[in-house]
């Protein structure tokens, strides 16, 4: 405070003479001596002033790179090692300046000078092991030993954002990856629902991954402890499909697992194996066809039915006199139309007005509702009468088409899908008024003639054309079997038919959980992206390096760095300040002796 007192009276005093030294020494030199006396207090005040003056200073220093080490079982393991092996070498004089890791699921540090086995991880965090290293060290440059895998990438962006804010470059070499082979298997269905007497069928699908060239694998299905299949299928280009035809060997619920045995060299091993379950009926299929009077499109149509051997069938027809007999199947008789819960089917066959009840449509309709299945089949008298509507509560219309009328399938129906190419027919009529639920399943002349709907536990198909019996005759004029005609009525028979009516319960109570096979990790079977890497050296101003190249690199990289240090000082600490402050007090004072003035 004092100083800063002084200071400010000097100033004043040196204004308040500048009169008198003008009388005196004249205006000239009266001035020069006042700027001269101006020129001591601002030196006094610069002086005491906390003011700095910066200036850099040239250091040299040890260069700090940092050494990534993948240690994911991803890469060539001899290819690494005789990377490492080279760097050992090359970096035995210049250990401070290098900080070692290895990576895999996540960072750790190595001692270079006692490394000898590397903790093999099951994943490759490439672009997250690179980020924390340069936060963690801030190195001049970074050097990873990788196949460039990188199980959990992160954005490019992120990466060199990180390498430009720390001024680090990146280089590196790319290893040979060595993924092994992989096989994995797909079964389709997962389940099925057989009656007694039928085979379930498979498809299966072997995918093989980084096999070269052709390869036999073996193929095999375990029933318990049983193998119930087994086969050697050959992978061409990596792929084979066959298909597994099995019979449960009990009631109820049968588990096999499909499994394929591995190639040379294949490390995971949970995707060769998965398990599929078949569902058997205790009974075979049970149809029930009835008719009024019996037509030629009944009679070919039970012949379909009863030449199956997995079907068991009752036929029931009217006579003239409007009495009806039976034929079939010993045990299923006697039946009726108003109790045909031990069926899992009921065929109608043309029906009219006056030859069923309602009663007996409304006992049909109950028996869909709680899982059966109802075919019914058109003819002229039938929509002549209204006689379907005994059985089908939703208001149907029917216009006839152009005979012969050609019959489509439609190929992405669940239906349709299932039949064959079948001839024309005589008499077809397009279905109108469905519901919208309701599938197409063939088409003639683009309008629907084959549909079916879920009705409850249920289904309900109708057959909008008649005269597949003629089928038959021209496969026998042919002297052929009517293949078309029997599996176009089987296969719709089957259809509609629910192994597993009257047998939810037991289904409920049953376990049937089915394992679902684990992919391989992502380690064993993602590919390398070198090109993410090139960009981040590119980037950086770093090196993409050979594994030949490596030593030379090493051994040329300069250890040392010059650096420019900032430097601080304060002016009262400078010699300058007081040199200017004695040589204008001594200008001063000469000038004041020389114009006479004490």
């Amino acid at each position: 405070m004092a100083f800063w007192v002084l200071a400010v009276l000097t100033l004043l005093l040196t204004f308040l003479r500048f009169k008198p030294l003008r009388r005196h020494i004249g205006f000239a030199l009266a001035t020069l001596v006042s700027i001269l006396r101006l020129v001591t207090i601002a030196l006094a005040v610069l002086l005491v002033s906390p003011l700095f003056l910066s200036s850099y200073q040239t250091v040299k220093q040890p260069s700090r790179i940092a050494l990534l080490v993948d240690a994911s079982i991803s890469v060539d393991a001899k290819a690494r090692e005789q990377a490492i092996k080279t760097l050992i070498n090359s970096f035995a004089e210049h250990k401070g300046s290098v900080l070692a890791w290895e990576f895999s699921e996540s960072l750790k540090p190595i001692d270079l000078s006692d490394y000898k086995t590397l903790h093999a991880g099951k994943e490759s965090r490439l672009s997250r092991a690179i980020l924390d290293a340069i936060e963690t060290s801030r190195p001049d440059e970074i050097l990873v030993l990788t196949d460039a895998q990188d199980t959990e990438p992160l954005p490019d962006e992120q990466v060199t954002k990180v390498l430009k804010k720390f001024g680090t470059k990146f280089n590196a070499v790319i290893l040979p990856t060595n993924l092994p082979p992989n096989l994995s298997l797909s079964v389709s269905p997962a389940q099925v629902f057989l009656f007694s007497g039928e085979e379930a069928r498979f498809s299966v699908r072997v995918s093989g991954e980084r096999i070269k060239g052709k390869a036999k694998v073996q193929l095999r299905v375990w029933e318990g402890k049983r193998i119930a299949f087994q086969s050697n299928i050959l992978l061409v280009k990596g792929m084979a499909q066959t298909s597994v035809t099995l019979k449960p060997s009990s009631i109820g619920w049968n588990r096999y697992r499909f499994e394929v045995l591995p190639v040379k060299g294949e490390v995971w091993t949970e995707d060769n194996c998965l398990e599929v379950s078949a569902w058997q009926s205790p009974t075979k299929l049970r149809a029930l066809v009835v008719t009024g009077q019996p037509n030629f499109e009944f009679k070919f149509v039970k012949h379909a039915i009863e030449s199956e051997p997995n079907f068991e069938w009752v036929a029931i027809v009217s006579l003239p006199d409007k009495t009806r007999y039976q034929q079939g199947s010993p045990k299923l008789m006697p039946t009726s139309l108003l109790l045909p819960e031990k069926f899992h089917v009921v065929i109608v066959v043309a029906p009219t007005d006056d030859e069923f009840s309602f009663e007996e449509g409304r006992a049909i309709g109950q028996f869909v509702q709680s899982g059966g299945g109802l075919l019914l089949t058109l003819s002229e008298q039938t929509i002549g009468t209204n006689g379907w509507r005994f059985f089908l509560r939703q208001n149907l219309t029917f216009n006839l088409l152009s005979s012969p009328s050609p019959l489509s399938p439609i190929k992405g129906d669940l239906l349709g899908s299932q039949l064959p190419k079948l001839p024309e027919v005589d008499a077809a009529w397009a279905i109108s008024g469905l519901p919208s639920f309701a599938q197409i399943a063939l088409q003639s002349f683009g309008k629907p003639v084959l549909v079916w709907w879920q009705e409850g536990l249920g289904k309900v198909a109708i057959v909008g054309f008649d005269g597949t019996w003629r089928w038959v005759m021209e496969a026998a004029r042919r002297g052929e079997q009517p293949e078309n005609q029997r599996k176009f009525w089987r296969t719709i028979v089957r259809f509609l038919a629910d192994p597993t009516k009257g047998e939810k319960k037991e289904m409920a109570s049953h376990e049937n959980d089915l394992e679902t096979p684990k992919p391989p990790p992502l380690e064993l079977s993602l590919q390398p992206e070198p090109k993410r890497v090139e960009v981040w050296a590119k980037t950086s101003d770093g090196q993409i390096l050979e594994l030949k190249d490596l030593k030379a690199w090493a051994e040329n990289w300069a250890w040392t760095k010059t650096i420019k240090v900032p430097k601080k000082q304060p002016l009262s600490a400078m010699p300058l300040p007081y040199l200017l402050l004695i040589a204008v007090l001594t200008i001063e004072w000469w000038l004041i002796r020389r114009s006479g003035l004490n």
